[in-house]
């Protein structure tokens, strides 16, 4: 879908008479300017207004249009791919791909199910557990910026990374601690290759499922937990133990736009889209809520938290071995992994990156 110009049919036609006119000995001297009007794009995301990710997308909105002085316009698109819909991220992802919707935010782990690889060091099982890592990741420009260029491959141009917030396993009434505990289990998971071969390595089953069938699921036991977010554990449908210390990823979004619509734009308007995505994530960075707060808020809303011993931390960790193997096959990839590795090592983590037990 190309950027929407508002253009008044009646001035067209005047406008393309004036042109033959023009061509005449009684052209007119003066020709009057045809304003076309503002642009305006959709942005489309799986999230609602009051999700983390909705925040972000307010702020983008609002930078846009105070930078080009309301001659573009973002309007949001929530649920765009339906409220209760399972491939929630990825069908905003193909919207996008189509240009049914101009521009999307979509997590970087659902990606690697459209043929986008690079995004997949971010998702590694067990390697990104902590917001400092994940903010040295997205500040990290040169390595952010590879991630992104593999957009191309869908269609779509990366114009920044927006971390979320840390991912763990959430059981319905137990704790999901060790491969044991996943063992033939279902666990609601967002549509991944390689977060649901995560959840396989561990011996558990990933269903993306959605609405009245997550919530049956978490009571009859077909489902035996979830993969989420201290953040978003308000909407778990039943009450849940977390493990702290096993993280899973972090949740980050990308914030893109289709190719084709990008370069129909003129550059001052794709520069404004570009700083503003910048601006954007450096609030992100500021302004989310910390691992700490959230993981306070579950438990006051009736939560438990544990933690893992190392020897069950190694368990999980050997099981998702095969998985770097096959990761790290891919050079690109495998590059990616080392520098992630390196940042971490160099990192401390503040107080604030991590959850503490209930009271």
């Amino acid at each position: 879908m190309q950027p929407t110009r508002l253009v008044s049919v009646f001035v067209l036609v005047g406008a393309l008479l004036g042109a033959g006119a023009a061509c005449s000995s009684k052209a007119p001297e003066n020709k009057a300017v045809v304003d076309p009007g503002p642009v305006s794009l959709r942005l489309g995301t799986a999230d609602d207004s009051d999700a983390p990710g909705g925040a972000a997308i307010t702020e983008f909105v609002r930078l846009v249009r105070t930078a080009s002085g309301g001659k573009l316009l973002i309007y949001p698109v929530w649920q765009a791919s339906g409220s209760e819909v399972r491939e929630w991220d990825q069908g905003v992802a193909r919207m996008v791909k189509n240009e049914q919707l101009p521009m999307g935010m979509i997590p970087a782990r659902a990606w690697d199910t459209e043929g986008v690889t690079s995004l997949r060091a971010l998702n590694a099982p067990f390697l990104v557990t902590s917001d400092a890592l994940a903010d040295e990741i997205v500040g990290t420009s040169d390595l952010a910026g590879e991630m992104m260029a593999g957009l191309d491959k869908a269609g779509v141009s990366g114009l920044a990374l927006l971390p979320e917030g840390l991912r763990h396993p959430f059981g319905f009434g137990h704790a999901l601690v060790t491969p044991k505990d996943y063992a033939g289990k279902g666990v609601r998971a967002p549509r991944s290759d390689l977060g649901d071969a995560t959840i396989r390595a561990l011996g558990g089953k990933p269903d993306d499922a959605v609405g009245d069938g997550y919530a049956a699921g978490a009571r009859d036991g077909t489902l035996t937990g979830a993969e989420t977010g201290f953040v978003l554990s308000l909407d778990l449908p039943a009450p849940a133990v977390a493990v702290a210390n096993l993280t899973f990823n972090t949740k980050v979004n990308t914030l893109v736009i289709n190719s084709k619509v990008l370069n129909g734009l003129s550059a001052v308007n794709r520069k404004i889209l570009q700083d503003a995505a910048t601006a954007t994530q450096r609030w992100v960075l500021t302004h989310r809520t910390t691992e700490s707060a959230n993981a306070t808020a579950f438990c006051n809303n009736g939560g438990k938290i544990v933690n893992a011993t190392p020897a069950q931390l190694q368990a999980a960790t050997q099981a998702v071995q095969p998985l770097y193997t096959a990761l790290e096959k891919d050079t690109a990839t495998k590059t990616q992994l080392d520098r992630i590795r390196q940042l971490k090592q160099s990192l401390k983590i503040p107080a604030e990156d991590k959850a503490t037990l209930c009271p």
